[in-house]
């Protein structure tokens, strides 16, 4: 009763909500308070009438109806059960009308209540409508048919009231039909909606990463799991909560709390984008170091939002790298300083004259394996950091001068081997870049050349310009490369078929850093080759002025 009386005083229950019998009661009630309106009006206008027999039959009915409505446990029975009620009120509305004759005209318009009770059942369209249309014929009808002798004109004039109930039946019913419709395409999207909704929130409980969510004005709307672990690490030494300002939130490698003006939180929130910045949260043996990216999101005005924070637990991924440095530094000490030893003694050995030609040959063959070793160990070194950009020592350098000294460095590994180098210089090319780079470049493109090539082959070097270039070709005449291998030779730790099939030792890191380097300076490094025959590596870098910064990768692709 309670929520009856609140749907009536348009209060926060929704019809839906009522159960069938106050539903019942409801939509019975308007005929009911029409009626009842009618009697009072009568009562001022024509006492008289209220006497008639139809008419005060018909207001019975009527209360005999509502009395129904309240009484029968429609919840029980079959849902299209309670469309008797409105069928009925065609019976109370035609004794009223018929009652009232003379008294209030228009009285059979009454029955627009049972017919928007029907039409609004969402029923089948045309079952209703011809109910409602045989109703409304038989309220009309059956006084002049009681009456007997009634002229067919008379008949035809009484059909304006049903034509006008069946057109609103029509029209009630199309709108019902729509609504229930859209009504089942909300819901149908409402559910898509809260299923994504579950799925996206199982995504962000189940990923390893923690995930924030602020508004614009800087308040937490979303936290997982993960990153609720992470806060909680953050928080000061017996704090519950603490505010962003608060938390032990400290530069990477150091003790230095990071100023709140600066802290990944606000500088997100003000607009900022953040790419993997690491920090450390918290003190201690819990501390742990992540690394943060945040975005900004927008709604669907454009307008800005808030921004979503990713934070990544790095903690055992910087142990490693720093396990990882420390023993790449002990590695260097403890291999290249006996190799530099071995090296010069050798050197010192091969200066005695006195050495018979056997002896001579042994210690060049010791010396040719101790210098491949370094340079293992030096390749080694180089690729260490992985995906870092060292900072390069630029200065103004003449490409065509780099690729002679490093022709007389090669010399003596190609006279051992039975190699010719020979040099095709087109003058100064100058370049700006860094010289341990490029000297690393062209040492490692003449060491493959010779080191795959057969004895009494040709190594070709040659410097020319090309436009904005400046470029270096080592050509040689070895085993070359298979096609299906050309994409990857410049990947880390990555050998050719045919190198591996010649049983030629190798790591796999001197074309990739050799690549790395000529990118680092907006340059690019080619191959092309073919097996039997041999390859040629080009090497481009940017002419010293020609427009082109060593620092655009992008240069690199032109």
């Amino acid at each position: 009763m309670d929520k009856l009386l609140d749907v009536l005083l348009l209060g926060r229950h929704r019809f839906g909500a009522l159960g069938p019998r106050s539903r019942a009661v409801l939509s019975q009630l308007p005929l009911n308070l029409t009626l009842l309106l009618v009697f009072v009006v009568l009562a001022f206008a024509d006492p008289h009438a209220l006497t008639f027999p139809p008419f005060l039959s018909g207001q019975i009915v009527a209360l005999v109806i509502l009395l129904l409505c309240g009484v029968v446990p429609w919840g029980r029975l079959p849902e299209w059960c309670v469309l008797a009620i409105p069928l009925l009120d065609f019976v109370a509305v035609g004794l009223v009308r018929t009652g009232a004759t003379g008294a209030l005209s228009g009285l059979g318009l009454l029955a627009v209540f049972p017919v928007m009770w029907l039409a609004g059942s969402g029923r089948r369209l045309r079952l209703v409508v011809a109910l409602c249309a045989f109703a409304s014929l038989v309220m009309v009808w059956t006084p002049l048919l009681a009456i007997g002798g009634q002229a067919p004109h008379t008949f035809l004039a009484e059909l304006v009231v049903p034509l006008m109930l069946v057109s609103v039946g029509v029209a009630m019913s199309v709108m019902t039909l729509s609504g229930i419709a859209q009504q089942q395409r909300v819901e149908e999207l409402l559910a898509r909606s809260e299923t994504r909704q579950r799925l996206l929130d199982t995504v962000l409980e189940t990923v390893d990463v923690g995930v924030l969510v602020i508004d614009d004005a800087g308040t937490d709307v979303f936290m997982n799991s993960r990153q609720r672990q992470l806060y909680l690490t953050a928080l000061p030494p017996g704090a519950a909560r603490a505010p962003e300002s608060e938390l032990l939130v400290y530069r990477d490698g150091t003790d230095e709390l990071v100023p709140v003006e600066e802290r990944p939180m606000g500088r997100a929130n003000a607009g900022e984008e953040l790419n993997h910045e690491v920090y450390r949260l918290g003190r201690g043996p819990e501390a742990r170091t992540v690394s943060i990216s945040a975005r900004a999101f927008r709604d669907a005005t454009g307008e800005l939002a808030g921004t979503v924070l990713a934070c990544t637990d790095v903690t055992e991924v910087v142990a490693a790298v720093r396990a990882r440095d420390s023993f790449l530094a002990a590695m260097s000490h403890e291999f290249r300083t006996p190799l530099t030893s071995l090296l010069g003694y050798a050197e010192l050995l091969l200066e005695d004259e006195s050495l018979s030609t056997s002896a001579r040959s042994d210690l060049r063959v010791m010396s040719r394996n101790a210098q491949h070793l370094r340079k293992m160990v030096d390749d080694i070194l180089a690729a260490s950091v992985e995906g870092s950009s060292p900072s390069l020592q630029r200065t103004e350098l003449d490409l065509a001068k780099l690729v002679r000294q490093a022709a007389v460095s090669a010399a003596p590994d190609a006279e051992s081997r039975g190699i010719a180098v020979r040099i095709e210089d087109d003058g100064e090319l100058p370049v700006v870049g860094d010289k341990t780079g490029v000297v690393r470049i062209l040492d490692n493109l003449v060491s493959n050349a010779l080191k795959y090539s057969e004895s009494g082959a040709l190594v070709t070097l040659t410097t020319e310009r090309d436009g904005r270039w400046a470029v270096c070709r080592v050509r040689d005449e070895g085993i070359g490369i298979p096609p299906e291998d050309l994409e990857r030779i410049f990947t880390r730790f990555q050998r050719s078929s045919s190198a591996l099939r010649s049983g030629i030792p190798g790591t796999g890191l001197g074309l990739a850093l050799a690549h790395e380097v000529a990118t680092q300076h907006g340059g690019r490094l080619e191959c092309t080759s073919e097996v039997g025959v041999g390859s040629v590596f080009t090497l481009r870098l940017p002419l010293a002025g020609a427009g082109v910064s060593p620092n655009q990768s992008t240069a690199a692709e032109g």
